[in-house]
């Protein structure tokens, strides 16, 4: 007579799983096993929890098990059920594109951040420009002052009582687009954006299309399948955005096993000392950036930080971000021909 199966409820599994992985030395176990249960029962994870005695079927199982396993092997979780979030953005995923890092989306914000920042000081100079009434605000006496007749609130000078007149278009490119990530969460967090995303790999590009179909931003993003060494831009750019390939190829084989034996090394590495992109950058971004164009490019932490300072010496407003660990992250500048 056959034992009878074990009846796994959600609690029982979930917590069995963590200890597996843990004992596999996974540094990310629960969160590992709630995105794998998430995808194989179409739940939130919140959804886990609020049903933890719920026992799984057969069927989910034979589907569980096996994505469990390569979680085990140190499969990064995103190739494992083909998706992964991004700034709150679902996003397709596979072995040809980097799953998108929580760094990275420190990038975005920094750039809706600054976007926003130059909006608002635009929109109050604007105001004073077309306003005779604003014109001469600050210049003293004069024009500039209430009458009797005025109503106090309608002098209220706070940007938030502004209206936008900012309607031009804003030009962002983004240099090696992957799955699309920076692309689209910028496009879906600034309507004026039209971004132009570049990336050499065919099958990445597949990816970037998928996902760009998949959030309907056709009209508002541009995809180029072309290697920017070979590529030469056709018109300025209001903000240049990257994340190139920057690990050195001496430092390939020291890299976890989730990346160097599952993420695509054109993604990873320049196949020298990590620097070769930052300085194409910055011999070609004088001509690609408006006067008043800004750039944010994304680098490999502290140790690389003193040679991207020195490699963007030339540009202006230069700016080092840095990462949840304080680590070097992000560099910002603002174009050179400011100066």
């Amino acid at each position: 007579m056959s034992k009878p199966q074990k009846i796994w409820t959600l609690l029982e599994l979930i917590r069995w799983s963590i200890n597996y992985l843990e004992e596999k030395n996974i540094d990310d176990a629960r969160s590992s096993v709630e995105w794998i249960l998430c995808s194989v029962l179409n739940y939130s994870r919140v959804d886990l929890y609020l049903n933890f005695d719920r026992p799984l079927t057969a069927e989910e199982l034979d589907l569980y098990r096996p994505m469990l396993l390569q979680c085990a092997s140190r499969k990064p979780v995103q190739q494992i059920i083909g998706e992964s979030e991004f700034y709150g953005l679902k996003l397709i995923v596979n072995e040809h594109v980097l799953a998108p890092r929580p760094e990275t989306e420190l990038l975005v914000e920094e750039v809706i951040r600054k976007e926003g920042i130059r909006r608002k000081e635009q929109g109050v100079r604007e105001e004073k420009e077309d306003d005779p009434a604003l014109r001469n605000l600050g210049e003293g006496g004069g024009e500039g002052e209430m009458t009797d007749d005025e109503n106090p609130n309608d002098r209220d000078l706070s940007t938030a009582q502004l209206p936008n007149r900012l309607t031009a278009q804003l030009d962002i490119l983004d240099i090696g687009a992957g799955s699309g990530a920076i692309a689209i969460a910028l496009a879906m967090n600034l309507p004026k954006a039209r971004i132009t995303a570049i990336e050499k790999s065919p099958e990445a590009v597949e990816i970037l299309q998928r996902n760009i179909n998949y959030h309907n931003l056709q009209k508002r993003i541009t995809l180029i399948n072309a290697d920017i060494f070979d590529w030469e831009a056709d018109k300025e750019y209001d903000f240049i955005v990257s994340n190139p390939p920057y690990i050195a190829e001496r430092e390939m084989s020291g890299l976890d096993k989730r990346v160097s034996h599952y993420e695509p090394y054109m993604a990873l590495s320049d196949g020298g000392n990590g620097l070769s992109f930052y300085k194409y950058y910055a011999e070609k971004f004088i001509n690609w950036l408006k006067d008043d164009g800004r750039a944010i490019l994304e680098f490999g932490g502290n140790d690389m930080e003193e040679s991207v300072l020195s490699i963007f010496s030339n540009y202006t407003n230069i700016e080092i971000i840095r990462d949840y660990q304080q680590q070097a992250r992000h560099i910002f500048f603002n174009n050179n021909k400011m100066k």
